[in-house]
């Protein structure tokens, strides 16, 4: 039995999650006014997606050229190989070694995601499931994401979408780096080991350290691609990075005065062909899949007589919402909470502000500038936590109060 209707009457996450919780294989084919897009289903596992915009085959292509991980001209020799041929790209760069079977795997995993992602931009649009016994696609480069993995990342973004385009309004933003490239450090994760212990002006680097801007290998990745003329989805081309975790890096830089906006340009080879605004495209998309994650996880996952009944949906998704922004703010005060009592138990005294957990590298500083927290030390060793609203009111059910043990100094 097919499943089809409209967008509107029927949204995405539902469609997906029908299709993962029933282990359907098969393709999903969604039509809008301007693009065709075709999601390959395998026992309800994404394992494949492709475009009538652009071709999965010539955006991984581009996006390895772009990487410098492929010349252009071995891309068109490829290419012109594929159509006589009609094997995949992958196996022709691969067979040629052109490139290396982790480059093959890393791109595709991320192009495939980003293809299935922009779908929940769509606001509006047809779709028909049509079930198969088998589909065909790269199964020796390709891992199968699940459909819950698929909602399960809006978790992550639902709450933090708004706030970053308020600063990155739009994939045609172009930025500069302010400060000079030799101020640069990379932080590893060793680095940050080593330094716990030491105070939070010392370690172990010496004094010549402190003076650099310490950044964490995603973040100079990014970094160094800013050159006063790529725009943000240039950025994201050139990393391999999703649109989500390159832009959530920019905001970071941005919020450090580490970059700065310098106008805008030309957003080139978009799956979409346009340069909307991210609010307008991420943020209705990824609020539904939020709340069908919720929707999931507190035991909506049923039984259907019919092979795509929808039986037992909750009649109104206002309440689901509010619960899971509150569940993404509560997760990510726990995470902050979590670094202070690392910083505490390295250094045997609480931290003065939050940005000393951020440059200690127990938390990621992107976290701390998202939302208002309010940080108070009432003791020595008792501290209280808790998110903000827009007026600099606690959030209720956000407090987290601690007493820590006692330490020697050191």
């Amino acid at each position: 039995m097919a499943l089809e209707g409209t967008i509107r009457d029927f949204g995405l996450p539902d469609i997906f999650q029908l299709i993962g919780l029933q282990r359907k294989t098969g393709l999903l084919t969604l039509k809008s006014e301007h693009e065709s897009v075709v999601v390959t289903f395998e026992n309800g596992m994404v394992v494949m997606a492709d475009s009538s915009s652009k071709r999965l085959e010539d955006r991984l292509g581009n996006v390895l050229v772009k990487q410098g991980k492929l010349p252009k001209e071995r891309l068109d020799e490829s290419l012109q190989t594929q159509r006589a041929t009609l094997q995949r790209l992958g196996h022709i760069l691969l067979s040629n070694n052109y490139i290396t079977s982790k480059d093959l795997k890393d791109a595709l995993q991320v192009q495939v995601a980003q293809i299935v992602f922009k779908l929940f931009r769509w606001r509006d649009g047809d779709y028909h499931f049509a079930p198969a016994e088998a589909v065909d696609y790269d199964r020796d480069n390709f891992t199968p994401m699940s459909a819950d993995f698929i909602l399960m990342e809006g978790i992550r973004m639902v709450d933090e979408w708004p706030i970053i385009e308020k600063k990155i309004p739009s994939l045609d933003i172009v930025f500069r780096a302010v400060v000079d490239g030799s101020m640069i450090e990379i932080r590893s994760a060793d680095d940050a080991a080593a330094d716990a212990p030491a105070g939070p002006a010392e370690g172990k680097r010496g004094s010549a350290s402190t003076s650099k801007i310490r950044l964490t290998g995603e973040e100079e990745r990014v970094y160094r691609r800013i050159d006063g003329s790529r725009t943000v989805q240039g950025i994201i081309d050139a990393t391999g990075l999703g649109e989500f975790e390159a832009c959530r890096t920019l905001f970071d830089l941005l919020n450090r005065n580490i970059i700065a906006p310098v106008g805008r340009g030309m957003v080139r080879d978009t799956a979409g062909g346009g340069t909307e605004g991210l609010a307008a495209n991420w943020l209705p998309g990824y609020v539904i899949i939020g709340v069908a994650v919720l929707a999931a996880l507190v035991g909506l996952a049923r039984t259907w007589r019919e092979p795509f009944g929808i039986s037992g949906f909750p009649g109104s998704l206002s309440a689901i919402t509010d619960d899971l922004r509150k569940w993404v703010l509560v997760t990510g005060l726990e995470r902050v909470d979590r670094g202070i009592v690392g910083y505490y138990l390295a250094r045997a005294r609480l931290p003065a502000t939050l940005a000393e957990v951020a440059d200690a590298d127990l938390v990621d500083r992107t976290a701390l500038s998202l939302r208002p927290l309010s940080y108070v030390i009432s003791g020595e060793r008792e501290f209280r936590l808790e998110a903000l609203d827009e007026a600099g009111n606690a959030i209720p059910g956000t407090r987290i109060e601690r007493t820590l043990p006692a330490m020697k100094q050191r």
